[in-house]
């Protein structure tokens, strides 16, 4: 394993926090050694002076998606913090099938949505809502996207299969075995899950305006990666992606808005800390 200097973990947190707004503080240099050395020895750096320079000079931006993956958890599990989900089961999806019947079409965004658990669990319960109603067909009802910076992460979410760690983590016995097809040890989704459901690659700190406008947006256990500046820009970005005034931004349990953003007002669920757009 390199070791990393103070120049070279400056020059590196920098590089970063800007392809990716990953902030880095102070004492983090073991995430650089830990997580960068192999793939700075694959590319011939001996040390990670030699890295950067690499990285910074790599017209195909290979090394540049390479070292966002690296540096990015993708940490996710099924209905993660219940109290969220109960809000987002008896609360937010009855009062929208309220405008799917008013002619609207609803679209929720699982922002940072590794490798698509968050993304596949709002389609289960929407997919549950609507057989409650008799809406057996969503088709250009309901959309939901999953966006993500990791593009082995958004390859997984697509494939919709996974493994049996990964289905222990908070997916429930019932609805793993009424949606999900096992293949040795692995869990495949269903296709009428699955179609409502996309997944693209995305930045965050590129620009919202080619997603469209959002009835729910859930931003979940990734701003506290982010500097207190683009937490800022971030919250008034997603403020103006909602349709109506009430809409809510979901943020993780640990995550809040205080002291970031005027554009929300919050309440509680249980819980959950439910932030509605002013």
């Amino acid at each position: 394993m390199l070791n990393v200097t103070e120049p070279e973990y400056i020059l590196l947190k920098q590089y970063i926090e800007t392809h990716c707004g990953i902030f880095l503080e102070n004492g983090k240099e073991y995430l650089i050694e830990t997580r960068l050395s192999e793939l700075a020895k694959e590319v011939g750096a001996n040390t990670f002076q030699d890295f950067h320079y690499i990285a910074r000079n790599d017209s195909t931006g290979t090394l540049k998606n390479k070292i966002i993956d690296a540096m990015t958890t993708n940490e996710t599990s099924w209905f993660r913090d219940p109290s969220a989900w109960s809000y987002i089961k008896e609360e937010a999806l009855p009062s929208l099938f309220s405008r799917m019947f008013s002619g609207q079409k609803i679209r929720l965004w699982s922002a940072a949505s590794s490798t698509g658990q968050e993304a596949y669990s709002l389609a289960i319960y929407v997919y549950e809502e609507a057989m409650k109603r008799g809406i057996y067909s969503l088709d250009n009802k309901v959309e939901i996207i999953g966006t993500d910076i990791s593009s082995s992460a958004i390859k997984t979410a697509k494939e919709g299969k996974y493994d049996t760690i990964s289905m222990s983590r908070g997916m429930p016995e019932d609805k793993k075995n009424k949606y999900f097809k096992q293949q040795g040890n692995y869990w495949t989704l269903n296709k009428e899950i699955k179609k409502n459901v996309s997944f693209q690659e995305f930045n965050l700190q590129n620009s919202f305006m080619p997603l469209g406008s959002f009835d729910i947006i859930l931003c979940r256990y990734v701003t506290i990666y982010f500097s207190e500046s683009f937490k800022r820009e971030l919250f008034k970005k997603f403020s103006k992606m909602l349709k109506k005034t009430g809409d809510v931004l979901l943020l993780g349990a640990t995550e809040s808005l205080r002291g970031f953003s005027d554009d929300f007002n919050i309440t509680y669920y249980n819980n959950a800390m439910i932030n509605k757009k002013k």
